[in-house]
């Protein structure tokens, strides 16, 4: 028996844009299995996965009743929801490689999970999530969960990563507790925030003066209603790390997601209209436990304001940038309020430029039913081109560190609106800013020279 829930806003955003259409917004989690697996027991386990969690049986519609939690659907046309279905996993999909020469094979698989990345999902009324099973050889094989971002997030892929061996050895048997809380809940208590009149005063208040929108060699309003999205490598420094970064931090007692912003914020100071820059940072929204260990889409921006004035140097950058993200981070803020509050939110994303700042764990490798499970990286690495919803961003910074602290990222970018030689000014002024903040935090942000020249 299928259930009717609200939806989030970034799901009805996602949904709004295409129409119910297709959709290739997708995000995937993988991982490599040497030795014997068996194919039986990894259905098994997706089985198993399914039943856990909710968001992997979720479609969207805007078929049915309008209002109401847990009714089951009529023929009223509304807004989308979401339609939790009655268990039934999805489509696993079994590729082998192992007639490639050896030395291909692991590119061979890489450009077919590429590819299964790429495809789309329709939105309205169609499963959202399907799996493959990648054959490499006798003992090694890649599984991977490939889902629409309206149902999984990040932070989902790591949890499925972490279930699966366990679920692989023990299947229906499986110990673990399910989740606590479900996306359905999430969108719950979202909703309840968005109406919550304390909350909309906070961000209309917090929000006022907020300067969301730079200028950029084309303007914004020329961009097409379709994004080309494309990864490129952040030239950052090898020799940088949190160690490096780290005494700015205890001095100014900034978190490394504020010390990344406020070099972000130096870097594109040349393209601000206004001496306070407004980004997007993007939250995982996993700090209650009851939420840690589930499958969907909770992750989302908070509007964090950069005050450059006064000519600050780099080190007092970093703590006006501590205040302020601290201040941001202590109230919820849906996404559905911060439409409304946010000056000039009406055309494009919330935000021109947001940060996803993600800190890496220790990769161990888990071995279940003799069978060594390892994570196995699954990232956009073509462009992808999809209509622009509320999470997107014309500029996306995405950087990580690993457990060594060595940081690495990709600046996602709309090709359609900046080209090569732009899109990699953006990316080289961003590493500079932060080897500067690294190297000499008492330098001015206006004396960051010729390592911060304006992109051409």
């Amino acid at each position: 028996m299928s259930a009717q829930y609200a939806a989030t806003h970034y799901q009805r955003s996602l949904y709004d844009a295409t129409g119910g259409q297709a959709s290739g917004v997708n995000v995937g989690a993988a991982v490599r299995m040497r030795g014997p697996a068996d194919p039986g027991r990894v259905r098994a386990a997706l089985d198993a996965l399914t039943a856990r969690h909710e968001a992997l049986r979720t479609t969207l519609s805007r078929q049915g009743t309008s209002g109401g939690t847990g009714g089951t659907g009529g023929d009223v046309v509304g807004p989308a929801h979401q339609i939790v279905g009655d268990h039934a996993p999805p489509d696993l999909r079994e590729v082998s490689v192992a007639d490639v020469a050896e030395d291909q094979r692991e590119p061979a698989c890489a450009a077919l999970l590429q590819e299964e990345l790429r495809r789309p999902f329709v939105l309205e009324g169609s499963p959202l999530a399907r799996a493959v099973l990648v054959t490499l050889a006798d003992d090694d094989r890649v599984f991977a969960v490939i889902a629409h971002h309206a149902i999984m997030d990040g932070w989902s892929a790591g949890v499925i990563r972490d279930e699966l061996p366990h679920l692989y050895e023990h299947g229906a048997r499986a110990t673990h507790p399910p989740p606590a809380l479900h996306l359905a809940d999430y969108a719950v208590w979202e909703a309840e925030l968005a109406d919550d009149p304390a909350t909309r005063r906070h961000w209309r208040a917090a929000l006022a003066d907020a300067r969301p929108r730079l200028t950029f060699p084309q303007p914004v309003s020329d961009v097409g209603a379709v994004a080309r999205t494309t990864p490129r490598p952040l030239p950052l420094d090898p020799g940088l790390t949190l160690g490096a970064l780290h005494p700015l931090m205890v001095e100014e007692r900034a978190s490394a997601t504020a010390v990344l912003l406020a070099a972000l914020a130096a870097s594109l100071s040349d393209h601000a209209t206004h001496e306070r820059i407004t980004f997007g940072v993007m939250r995982s929204n996993r700090q209650q436990r009851d939420v840690r260990g589930t499958v969907g889409f909770l992750a989302g921006h908070v509007p964090v304001t950069v005050d450059l004035s006064g000519d600050p140097t780099c080190a007092t950058l970093v703590g006006r940038t501590a205040d302020a993200y601290d201040r941001a981070i202590s109230r919820p803020a849906p996404a559905g309020v911060l439409r409304g509050a946010l000056p000039d939110a009406g055309r494009g994303p919330l935000f021109d430029v947001s940060l996803n700042y993600s800190h890496g764990q220790q990769a161990d490798v888990v071995t279940a039913a003799g069978v060594a499970f390892s994570p196995f990286d699954l990232a956009h690495e073509e462009p992808t081109d999809h209509p622009w919803w509320d999470g997107a961003s014309l500029l996306d910074f995405q950087v990580g560190s690993d457990p060594a602290g060595r940081l690495s990222g990709v600046l996602v970018a709309d090709a359609n609106m900046l080209g090569d030689p732009e899109a990699a000014g953006f990316a080289e002024r961003f590493a500079a800013a932060l080897r500067r903040f690294a190297d000499r935090p008492g330098d001015r942000a206006s004396d960051l020279g010729t390592a911060l020249e304006p992109a051409r």
